[in-house]
């Protein structure tokens, strides 16, 4: 059996090394934080950027709709 000097020092080591792996832990925690506020602004972009070019088709059709309704436009196709 060890005796109370030798259990303490190996319960220090094995504190030391746990100490260690959650130190580690969290900086892992920390670097996956990060990237995921970074992912979630490029979501936020896309989904920006969708809204836009939404926009501009919405744009698009009211114009070839109204292309097509006129005068000019009688006889042609468009796809």
């Amino acid at each position: 059996m060890k005796n109370h000097f030798e259990q303490n020092e190996y319960n220090r080591e094995r504190l030391d090394r746990h100490q260690e792996d959650i130190n580690t832990a969290n900086k892992a925690i920390k670097k996956l934080e990060r990237h995921l506020t970074r992912l979630e602004l490029k979501v936020k972009v896309q989904e920006e950027t969708i809204k836009a070019l939404e926009g501009v088709v919405e744009n698009q059709q009211v114009v070839m709709a109204r292309f097509r309704s006129c005068e000019c436009a009688k006889g042609r196709t468009f796809s």
